[in-house]
């Protein structure tokens, strides 16, 4: 079983969809290069988690960003997956990373017993959804509840009136995340089919609020949605693979400096000869001279 996969699953004749997701090379390696204590990593393992479940059921690329801020402990904290869709009926393959800004200084041993909202302080979750053809969109809801995913079901619910159950669940090494949402029902639905897509949806929510961690780490997808929803007719689709992945290159951070400015870059010049740019995502590090930056268009007097 591949270890980083995300896989929808369809519950057959009825408006309910889901998604699982399982990261665990592309989790350790969106940690690699930094040194974040464990409740910043089990939450950076929710936000890769949380990013491609919203996004899984796109029907075009796109690239799908969660962003929390606030003037807590955790000044930012950041998934992003870009989800792309394969030509052909090829398996899609999606690439994710994470970053996190701390308050300087902090005290990490008491943290652990902090909720989101407490780590966050008073700030926003923003989604973000920018696809290859098409408008970007963006959706705010308030960092008010005590986790992720119910910050994320209540988006769900306010922003796109889709009821929502998402579990998410992290261990040092791995993260993982179950989705299920109701989708709307047609408009010539009659009451008593209405009142049974209900009845449905609360049995599917009170099944889904019984898996354990242990259950959505080490279970693979077919296994999980056989104990779980055993009773009803569940159509798993084939899993689609997660790695990481960096878009930070060379020509796109001197793109940065060029909008910084030449006065600015020019006293960063004097200061060292040249001037270093680290991506906070994967902690690459790109050196400009100023004869480097002239060949890239930067005019200087």
């Amino acid at each position: 079983m591949h270890s980083d996969v995300i896989q929808r699953f369809y519950f057959s004749g009825q408006p309910v969809r889901g998604a699982i997701v399982k990261l665990q090379n592309s989790y350790i390696e969106s940690l690699n290069g930094h040194d974040y204590p464990p409740i910043v990593n089990a939450l950076l393992g929710e936000c890769l988690a949380s990013t491609l479940l919203m996004g899984v059921h796109l029907k075009h690329q796109a690239r799908l960003s969660l962003q929390a801020r606030g003037n807590g402990i955790i000044h930012l904290l950041m998934g992003e997956a870009q989800l792309k869709i394969n030509p052909g009926g090829e398996l899609n393959q999606h690439s994710i990373r994470a970053v996190a800004r701390l308050k300087d200084p902090y005290d990490a041993s008491a943290e652990a017993s902090l909720t989101l909202d407490e780590l966050i302080g008073q700030g926003h979750l923003a989604i973000t959804i920018e696809p290859e053809e098409g408008e970007r969109y963006q959706g705010i809801v308030e960092a008010k509840a005590a986790s992720l995913s119910a910050c994320l079901e209540n988006y769900f619910q306010q922003s796109e009136q889709l009821p929502t159950t998402m579990q998410l669940i992290t261990s040092p090494t791995m993260a993982a995340g179950l989705l299920i949402q109701r989708m709307p029902a047609a408009e010539d639905k009659n009451s008593a089919s209405v009142a049974q897509a209900d009845n449905l949806w609360e049995e599917l929510n009170t099944l889904a609020a019984t898996v354990s961690q242990n259950e959505l780490l080490a279970l693979d997808s077919e296994t999980l949605l056989y104990r779980l929803f055993h009773e009803h007719a569940v159509t798993l689709s084939p899993a689609e693979k997660v790695c990481f992945d960096c878009s930070c290159s060379e020509q796109r951070t001197a793109q940065a400096l060029l909008k910084i400015g030449v006065k600015e870059v020019s006293a960063l010049l004097k200061l060292d000869n040249e001037v270093v740019m680290d991506c906070e995502f994967c902690s690459a590090r790109y050196r400009f001279t100023q004869s480097k930056l002239q060949q890239l268009g930067m005019k200087f007097n």
